[in-house]
């Protein structure tokens, strides 16, 4: 995904429905890493006193190369062969990492930053009750 404004515009999506969730004084930043190929890789860091702060950097050739600059747990050792479908999401204590492997038009709309909304506010939730 290269689209700079389909990326910022998922991005302002995401932001308005995860603010739902988030009390007064958490900001919400956010590193975009777009690529030549389908999808990009989206960094959240979450918390107090966090700016509400967007970054699009410049273009990487693929996902797979994203991943191998922005470190990770998701998949380690040679990531060449791997291919990513849909969207991926990966929660780590001090940020959310979302991989978005393709650019069908549905995972970036409202629709799709809502859908990846309630997958991590579900996530988070499950081990409270």
């Amino acid at each position: 995904m290269e689209d700079k404004s389909t990326i910022q515009s998922y991005v302002n999506d995401f932001r308005r429905h995860m603010s739902k969730y988030l009390k007064k004084g958490i900001g919400l930043t956010s590193k975009t890493y777009p690529s030549h190929g389908e999808g990009c890789v989206i960094e959240l860091r979450i918390g107090p006193n966090l700016p509400n702060y967007d970054e699009i950097v410049e273009v990487h050739q693929s996902v797979n190369d994203v991943l191998k600059i922005v470190p990770q747990k998701i998949v380690g050792g040679n990531i060449d062969g791997v291919k990513f479908g849909g969207t991926n999401i990966s929660m780590e204590p001090d940020r959310i990492l979302i991989i978005k492997g393709e650019d069908d038009k549905n995972l970036w709309s409202d629709m799709g930053a809502l859908d990846d909304v309630n997958k991590i506010v579900s996530n988070m939730t499950r081990g409270t009750k």
